[in-house]
């Protein structure tokens, strides 16, 4: 799953938030990726939607930790 975003450092495109260094969920549906660009190794970050590939992942965490967004 690609989104549109674009590393600030070579201007590369369809960056793969599937392929996060890190995820920081801020809802069910949100969360804030920090990627490494695979064209020049520059770090982006992004608020983004949470692809559905990712979405049972995001559920299960949400579940080990308690935080309460894997109850629904």
């Amino acid at each position: 799953m690609t989104q549109d975003i674009t590393c600030p450092a070579c201007a590369g495109t369809s960056l793969d938030v599937t392929s996060y260094d890190s995820m920081m969920v801020l809802r069910p549906d949100l969360a804030f990726f920090s990627l490494t660009c695979p064209r020049c190794g520059a770090k982006v970050s992004s608020l983004q939607p949470i692809p559905a590939a990712l979405r049972e992942e995001v559920r299960f965490a949400a579940i080990e930790v308690g935080a309460g967004m894997g109850r629904r």
